[in-house]
């Protein structure tokens, strides 16, 4: 896991760090089919969690860090009891670990002053083309 400055804390860098850290542990590149079901799962949740806060003008946009990151912990939470009451243990048990580190991470960014720094937007690059926004075939 990687060390976390919480007083300079960037949420859309701690997401693609969860991310780096679910596909390179113990320092090997692993590829989505390397992954258990667990982690399969968290690294999709972190990746709509990302789509997420590409539109800061959508209903409901945190107002600073530390709902954003409350939001994303509270997901994973979801997530955890979804899978715990369809019976999927190891998916259960994998996500209620994360929820763990996420809840204890939330506690430090709101000692840390997270409350008092705006939300992170996400910047989604597309590529230019010539075809119209429209296309009606």
């Amino acid at each position: 896991m990687q060390n976390v400055d919480y007083a300079h804390f960037d949420f859309g860098e701690r997401l693609n760090g969860f991310i780096h850290e679910v596909m390179n542990y113990g320092g090997a590149p692993r590829t989505e089919g390397d992954l258990t079901e667990g982690q399969k799962v968290f690294i999709r949740a972190v990746k709509r969690e990302m789509v997420k806060y590409a539109d800061p003008n959508r209903h409901g946009y945190p107002h600073n860090l530390l709902e954003q990151i409350e939001s994303f912990t509270r997901t994973i939470g979801d997530l955890h009891n979804s899978y715990f009451d369809a019976g999927m243990r190891k998916v259960s048990d994998c996500l209620y670990n994360r929820w763990k580190m996420l809840y204890e991470e939330t506690k430090k960014l709101a000692a840390a002053g997270g409350d008092t720094k705006p939300a992170w937007v996400d910047v989604i690059k597309t590529e230019q083309t010539d075809m119209p926004a429209f296309f009606d075939a």
